[in-house]
């Protein structure tokens, strides 16, 4: 069955592929080629494979993902599916939302993404009245006082900057509520906060099932859809292989880009910290 598979690639075979994608530059990536057993053997002969890719999490490491895409897009392998959770969600939304693998680079390049860590949207975002009144009323994310007393919010960072740049990457298919009417089928996958349990995301909003996918518990607020409070899908599944299963794939490329463990000598500043931190989570 091997070999009928990998006749169906053009002019290029399964052992090519991963002997391409194994030059890469090391950034412990780790690539997993699977073929799914006897619900493709039926039809092969008739038609070729379906190819799904599934991206981990990995926070600030997701840029690896563009990597395997564009070794993907130059030895044209077909990709007709996208599974992706927690940084793996957004470079595998814009890819299925039709973005080339150059541009979403150069999107990517572009944005201030340690704004995503602040609440203050930043001043083209805001209406003229908001900019006037600003410096007024300085608040703190997710602060308050009641009758009880001070109240933290549910996270350090409401989203609400993530949110916008989140917007603003997937504004082309905006409209778009079906996740499998977009250029590529696409799932992000979260986590139930109540329940642990993992939620994939094929409907809604785009931007939306993203934000879920990235919300790292105590970093960001987790996201309310659909009556159930989401976080960061890494918790659930950071290699979500068999979501892209249940979508019909006959051949699975897998992408982890989980770190090692960093050593205490490596843990003297916040990002260190923060990266060390997603690490367990997922």
């Amino acid at each position: 069955m091997t070999s009928q598979t990998t006749s169906e690639y053009g002019i290029y075979g399964i052992g090519q592929v991963l002997k391409r994608l194994s030059e890469l530059p090391p950034v412990c990536l780790v690539l997993a080629l699977l073929v799914s057993l006897p619900a493709a053997a039926a039809d092969s002969a008739a038609e070729r494979p379906r190819v799904g890719v599934v991206l981990s999490g990995g926070g600030a490491k997701g840029m690896a993902h563009v990597g395997v895409l564009r070794v993907l897009e130059e030895m044209r392998i077909p990709v007709d599916m996208v599974v992706g959770t927690s940084a793996g969600s957004a470079v595998g939304a814009l890819y299925a939302s039709g973005m080339s693998v150059a541009e979403i680079e150069q999107r990517f390049i572009r944005l201030d993404w340690l704004s995503s860590f602040r609440d203050d949207p930043g001043r083209a975002y805001k209406p003229v009245r908001r900019k006037q009144v600003d410096w007024r009323f300085p608040v703190a994310p997710g602060l308050g006082v009641s009758l009880d007393g001070l109240h933290l919010g549910a996270g350090i960072i409401a989203g609400q900057n993530l949110g916008f740049i989140l917007n603003e990457l997937t504004r082309s298919v905006a409209l778009v509520e079906d996740f499998d009417r977009l250029p590529i089928p696409f799932r992000a996958v979260a986590t139930d906060l109540e329940t642990g349990d993992m939620v994939v995301i094929g409907l809604g909003d785009l931007a939306t099932a993203v934000r879920a996918s990235m919300s790292i518990p105590g970093v960001y607020a987790p996201v309310s859809l659909d009556g159930r409070l989401l976080v960061d899908g890494g918790i659930a599944n950071n290699l979500p292989v068999s979501v892209a299963r249940d979508m019909g794939a006959d051949v699975i490329i897998a992408v982890d880009i989980t770190d090692e463990l960093m050593g205490p000598d490596q843990l003297r500043e916040a990002f260190s910290v923060f990266g060390q931190l997603t690490t367990i989570m997922t």
